[in-house]
Formats: structure tokens, sequence, C-alpha cells
């Protein structure tokens, strides 16, 4: 009885550890680029980061990253940024890091996508 017990409680353990993965485990959620409002944003719309296209189309200036509080803590505003640097990225565009939390968290805490930040150099010898 003692083993069974036992191994019933490792097998709710079990079950609730992957029950719990299955969750942790879900697709993050899904930010799509809103070319229309110049942001991207999460499915429902409630988080986004703005930008504005700057120098002929040539630079993306992410001005402002929102997250109602509802949401924050989920690493919503990280997926944003990612999604944009995506976008700069592959349409061969430089970043200019206007909003407090690229400049200030995102980029310090992801330093792969600071070659994609737009310097004032760069922008003097155009």
């Amino acid at each position: 009885i003692m083993k069974l017990s036992f191994g019933s409680r490792l097998h709710h353990l079990a079950m609730a550890a992957t029950s719990g993965a299955k969750i942790t485990a879900t697709e993050p959620p899904k930010i799509v680029w809103n070319a229309g409002k110049h942001r991207f944003e999460t499915e429902d719309h409630e988080a986004f980061i703005d930008y504005k296209l700057r120098n002929d189309g040539k630079v993306m200036d992410l001005v402002h990253t929102y997250v109602p509080s509802s949401k924050r803590g989920l690493g919503l505003a990280s997926l944003l940024c990612v999604a944009a640097f995506e976008h700069a990225s592959s349409h061969s565009l430089s970043v200019i890091p206007s909003c407090s939390y690229v400049s200030d968290t995102f980029l310090p805490r992801n330093p792969t996508w600071k070659p994609l930040v737009h310097s004032e150099d760069l922008k003097s010898s155009i």
C-alpha cells in the first residue's frame, strides 16, 4: 500500500508536471505586423510596439511599447521587440530605439540585436 500511494503520488506529480509543461509549452502569443497602424501587436491588439519610418523608409524608429497591466510579466514586450527587430533585419532597416524599454531593457538583455541600431555616423555618411 505504501508503494502504491508513493507511486500514485509520483504519478500525480508527473501528471501535474506534464499538464504544467503543456501550459508553458503552448505557443507564445502570436505577434502580427499591422502596417496600417505602424505597429507590431498581439492578435488581440492589446499589447503593441509603435514605430515611425524615417530616412525614406530605411530606418524604423521604435517609439512606444505598451503592455496592459493584466498582461505584464509574460515577456510580451520582449516578443514585440523581437518581432520588430526581425522585421527590420529582413527588410534591411536599421532601428532607432527611442522607446526607453527598447533602449534600456531589451537591447542590454539582447545584445545580438545591437548591430541593427541606427547610428548617427551611418546617417551622416549616407
